[in-house]
């Protein structure tokens, strides 16, 4: 009786030390770095289960002990922790940090920029052929001869509809900004994304303005800012460029500005602006027309944003392109001082 008490002691006491062995080594292996020496790219399928995970690394030899990390999961309570995505495994990581990645859902966003100027069609467009977009829109692109990106009325009725949005144009009303998500988001929720960002930052812009009878709206200040951003890409000369045009509207002059001009012209625009386009009876022909357009032609950062809701005084009231390579502009008061500037352009242009 005494001699088998002491061996089922000598035999628990093994078994703990095997046990407190086991639970050592799997510890100490899932501190240790897997085998990949460069990024290792894991796409995790909703439901897919840690084992099917593990038994693709392994095959892929990532890790050499699939079954050492399902028991490690399984004792420290993980192994139900997983998040599908894409998943980057860098270097270096190892079992246990792993685990932490999937229970995380640390998984690889995708980014889609929008770029100041660009038309909301080029947006839309940006998003519904991005290959880790899932496209839950049926939206027709139109191009110009440039290639730039073009909503037809119908399109844009459609995808009006489609996002639910409180406005008649979709033109302009979309945030130009990097946008981050998970690969398989929503081409509509993206794009409502980016049309809530340009309703705060518009509001932001609406409640810092210099009040004034030139933007009796925050529809008509996005107009504004959308030919600005047209007609620059200098930071600098934007509030001076907003103060030409808020200084022709309060003296009821047109704004005879070519980026509306080419707005209007639409996907017939071929890279030159022809005399028949300048009288053209049409709403964004700016010098047929008194006032804005009906709608904004672009899409406009928050930098012009802020310089038509504060542009600078003076008493410029035309500019045209310096004919320089820094992109300026030369900004005169008269039509004679404007009529040398364009004609120094274009002896510019023409020594080039």
């Amino acid at each position: 009786m005494k001699r088998g008490l002491l061996i089922l002691i000598a035999l628990t006491a093994l078994a703990a030390a095997c046990a407190a062995g086991g639970w050592y080594w799997l510890n100490d292996y899932a501190r240790t770095p897997m085998q990949h020496q460069s990024d290792y790219a894991l796409t995790v399928e909703p439901g897919q289960t840690l084992g099917a995970i593990l038994e693709v690394l392994a095959a892929d030899n990532v890790i050499a002990h699939p079954r050492a990390v399902r028991w490690h999961a399984r004792l420290a309570d993980r192994g139900n922790q997983i998040q599908a995505g894409r998943y980057t495994l860098t270097p270096g990581l190892t079992p246990s940090g792993l685990l932490d990645q999937l229970r995380d859902g640390a998984v690889d966003l995708v980014r889609v920029q929008f770029i100041e100027g660009w038309t909301a069609a080029q947006a839309v467009e940006a998003v519904i052929q991005h290959s880790d977009i899932a496209n839950d829109l049926d939206i027709a692109i139109e191009h110009r001869a440039d290639g730039v990106a073009f909503l037809s009325e119908t399109a844009n009725d459609a995808l009006i509809s489609a996002l639910d949005l409180e406005v008649d144009y979709i033109e302009g009303w979309l945030y130009p900004d990097t946008y981050q998500f998970a690969p398989g988001a929503k081409a509509s929720e993206l794009l409502r994304l980016a049309h809530q960002k340009m309703q705060r930052e518009l509001d932001a812009a609406w409640l810092g303005r210099r009040v004034r009878d030139t933007l009796p709206d925050k529809r008509a200040m996005l107009t504004l800012a959308s030919i600005v951003e047209k007609e620059t890409s200098r930071d600098d000369e934007r509030a001076e460029i907003a103060g030409v045009f808020d200084r022709r509207l309060v003296r009821s002059m047109r704004l005879q500005t070519d980026p509306t001009v080419i707005y209007g012209v639409g996907i017939r625009y071929d890279g030159d602006i022809r005399r028949r386009d300048l009288t053209d009876d049409n709403p964004y022909n700016t010098y047929r027309i008194d006032g804005l357009p009906p709608t904004p032609i672009a899409l406009a950062g928050r930098a012009s944003l802020d310089a038509v809701a504060n542009p600078s005084d003076g008493s410029a009231l035309f500019f045209v392109a310096s004919g320089d390579s820094d992109g300026r502009h030369v900004f005169t008061d008269s039509v004679e001082a404007h009529e040398r500037a364009v004609q120094q352009y274009l002896k510019k242009i023409r020594n080039q």
